[in-house]
């Protein structure tokens, strides 16, 4: 029940964290224009955009059913700069008529590089499915491909990666090289080229700005680091110039995304084959409503092989180390699914100040003892830590606790009761590997299916 109601708040304690000091760095007065200035206008090129088919797509033509267009943002404290999608929702609507209402959620953390923002991925976005996924940080350039690998294993999500903003730490580099202090531009641009991902120019357009207008690199920024609210305007501004028709996309929407038309029942029984890790099933209610039963490889979908992981949530009273500290920065950000995984919730508890802790399942019980500074497979095998997605383990204390659930990915049954004719989406199945299946439906009652959307990522 604890870990139910925890997973019920989780979206109300990510907003309060958001609004949590985010930098260690002190922030001066908010600063808009600078005085003098042009108006910033951002310029797309002819290629720009390539890498977004599936979101010109649903963006031009809308989502049927109705349903918001997901993006999910993960980073640093850069990323939460950028806002909370407000530039989305009022130029979107301008922009695509048609366009479905737009969804923004985050994830952020202290100077949270891709290394661990790999962890909110996996716990936190897959399992929502967005559409579209935004990191804006820095880090590793190994890393960052690391995290487009998985969104391209699990998803079919577009993916935008800006170039970081001029700092003051990067004055030195001024006029001398592209890039940043703690960012290889010409590798990150290579990362994201190689995996087709839609990479944004902003750091080159922001010093053309600054070199146009004769301002000094301070003049976007609100303190030493981070960009200011116009500063923040014009990163947003040059990821929206991305939304276009460029001269060719990359891939075409239906070899990621494709709808089916649901084929007509023999002796009572639907069955179809499709490719792909994720199928939803669109259907209509009743209100004397109907139920299916939900079969995909010849075995009932709920006791298939495929599961989801909540986020990896800190006690609020766990030890906070350094200005502007929170629990989140001084955590596992991932862990693994291992072999035999049985549905439960997961508690990891501190047992000393180096890095030893406890492993429990709410079902399996003690399940072994590790460190965060070693790989750890748990005593069945159900759960890995890799010491890689741990963040500043050596600030956590004896009494520092983390849980997790872990829950199935597909149905076994769906439920048509409702208004008469009601629209509906649900998801029948995902997390499933990513190859050819057998779906079969077996319905009892009123309520009628009209087809299916069937998900495809990239990656195998």
């Amino acid at each position: 029940m604890k870990h139910l109601l925890l997973t019920l708040l989780l979206p109300f304690i990510l907003f309060a964290q958001e609004k949590r000091n985010l930098t260690t760095d002190e922030p001066r007065a908010p600063k808009g224009k600078p005085d003098g200035a042009a108006d910033y206008i951002a310029k797309a090129e002819p290629h720009d955009g390539q890498h977004l088919a599936l979101t010109i797509h649903k963006l031009e033509n809308g989502l049927t059913p109705v349903r918001p267009f997901l993006i999910w943002a993960i980073g640093s404290s850069y990323t939460n700069m950028l806002g909370n999608g407000e530039a989305w929702k009022v130029e979107i609507p301008q922009r695509f008529p048609k366009a479905p209402p737009i969804e923004y959620k985050k994830m952020v953390g202290n100077s949270c590089p891709w290394q661990y923002a790999r962890g909110w991925l996996r716990h936190l976005v897959i399992p929502e499915q967005p559409d579209l996924v935004i990191t804006y940080t820095n880090g590793n350039p190994a890393d960052l491909e690391k995290l487009i690998v998985e969104v391209r294993q699990h998803t079919t999500a577009d993916i935008i990666v800006p170039s970081l903003h001029w700092r003051e730490r990067d004055q030195e580099l001024w006029g001398k090289s592209e890039n940043a202090m703690d960012q290889d531009v010409a590798a990150v641009r290579e990362v994201c080229r190689k995996h087709a991902v839609e990479f944004i120019e902003s750091r080159r357009d922001w010093a053309a700005y600054l070199t146009a207008n004769k301002l000094p690199v301070s003049s976007l920024l609100k303190d030493a680091v981070h960009q200011s609210d116009y500063g923040a305007k014009i990163i947003n501004s040059n990821i929206l110039a991305h939304l276009r028709r460029p001269e060719a996309f990359s891939y075409k929407p239906e070899s990621r995304e494709r709808r089916i038309t649901a084929p007509a029942a023999k002796d009572g029984i639907i069955k179809l084959s499709f490719t792909g890790n994720r199928i939803d099933l669109i259907g209509q209610k009743s209100p004397t409503g109907g139920s299916a039963r939900v079969w995909i490889d010849g075995k009932p979908a709920d006791q298939l092989d495929a599961f989801l992981m909540s986020y990896v949530q800190p006690n609020t009273k766990n030890h906070k180390e350094g200005k502007g500290a929170t629990p989140r920065d001084q955590s596992p950000h991932a862990v693994t699914l291992g072999k035999n995984v049985v549905p439960q919730s997961w508690t990891l508890i501190m047992t000393s100040d180096t890095g030893d802790y406890d492993l429990t399942g709410s079902v399996t019980g003690p399940d072994g003892k590790g460190n965060a500074f070693k790989p750890f497979t748990s005593t069945s095998g159900q759960i890995l830590v890799e010491p890689e997605l741990w963040r500043r383990a050596e600030r956590n204390r004896t009494g520092d606790r983390f849980i997790w659930d872990v829950r199935r990915a597909c149905v076994g049954e769906i439920s048509f009761k409702g208004a008469a004719s009601e629209t509906f989406v649900v998801r029948l199945a995902q997390s499933l590997p990513n190859t050819k299946h057998t779906l079969k439906l077996v319905p009892t009652g009123e309520g009628s299916i009209a087809g299916f959307d069937v998900f495809e990522p990239p990656m195998k």
